[in-house]
């Protein structure tokens, strides 16, 4: 009887055989599932990147300029904005301009009034461009001081800005040498490039949004705020 017990407990050649047949089907069809979904959700992320990317950049581009000081006194230079292509023809803007925005770390000799500026720089495949933010927190300083250097956004394919001034938009501002003030507006267009594209002339998703400067004039009751993306 005891006997019997142990021959009737165990398996045989043949089972062990096909168990380990179901669990190699089993795991080759989890694998398979699993990479669908992990396919999935990389291709999920990367459509929704430079969304992300552009959407950010603008956040913080917003912040700087709704924070744009009036153009003078001791501490508050001019705002002047340049229009500009690069090496490929591609929208280039620059703008420089005074502001009480938020510094990017910590330093000695801080103010209220800060000095912003913001240009592209080419990146280091030279197709595209890559958007830097340089912030001089020491409007006094005993010696010359770098600006605190910041890539707010990299892989950029066109950097485009215009300036409201009440009436018509304009390519380029100078409170130098115009009326002195800031615009009413200004509209701020970030193109990041799209390396699934294979004409080099045609960009990737395009962002589009327009921020009125709170210490510029008085907008008209024409003015309106649009914000668009494509």
């Amino acid at each position: 009887m005891t006997g019997y017990s142990r021959k009737a407990s165990a398996f045989t050649l043949l089972e062990v055989l096909v168990a380990t047949t179901l669990i190699s089907i089993l795991a080759g069809s989890l694998y398979a599932t699993l990479s669908i979904a992990f396919k999935a959700r990389r291709s999920a992320i990367a459509s929704v990147e430079p969304v992300r990317k552009a959407d950010l950049a603008l956040g913080l581009l917003g912040e700087d300029l709704r924070s744009a000081a009036v153009p003078n006194g001791i501490l508050a230079g001019p705002f002047a904005g340049q229009d500009g292509t690069d090496d490929h023809g591609h929208d280039s803007d620059s703008l420089a301009f005074y502001c009480t925005t938020r510094s990017p770390e910590a330093a000695e000799g801080i103010g209220d009034i800060k000095k912003v500026e913001l240009l592209c720089e080419p990146s280091g495949d030279g197709k595209t461009q890559v958007l830097v933010r340089c912030v001089t927190t020491n409007l006094l300083p005993p010696t010359a001081v770098e600006p605190q250097r910041e890539n707010i956004c990299r892989n950029v394919y066109a950097f485009n800005l215009r300036y409201f001034d009440g009436s018509d938009w304009l390519d380029d501002w100078d409170s130098a040498t115009g009326t002195g003030a800031l615009p009413v507006a200004i509209e701020v267009t970030l193109q990041l490039n799209d390396d699934r594209q294979k004409d080099p002339n045609v960009g990737g998703y395009r962002l589009s949004q327009v921020f009125l400067l709170p210490c510029g004039p008085a907008p008209s009751a024409s003015t309106q705020v649009v914000q668009s993306s494509s």
